[in-house]
């Protein structure tokens, strides 16, 4: 299982609870996260990406341009967002 505050404490970028994607300037990509997680840079989305494969917690990665459709306007899992 995903401990938020085992991710909040191994990563330096910035995490998000029940968030609006439409805020974080993505475009082409509207509905609500679980947990949007923006990497400080490649190491911090390395760790990122080895605590959800461990704790099995589904995800996606996107980037600013690129476009993804959320069955019923929500992704039940982590949001990945990269520059």
């Amino acid at each position: 299982m995903l401990k938020l505050e085992e991710l909040r404490k191994e990563i330096k970028g910035e995490i998000f609870v029940q968030e609006d994607m439409a805020k974080h300037d993505i475009k082409k990509v509207t509905g609500v996260a679980d947990i949007l997680v923006k990497p400080s840079g490649k190491k911090d989305l390395a760790k990122v990406l080895q605590l959800l494969r461990k704790s099995r917690f589904p995800y996606v990665v996107i980037n600013r341009k690129g476009k993804v459709l959320f069955p019923e306007d929500r992704y039940h899992g982590v949001v990945i967002v990269m520059d």
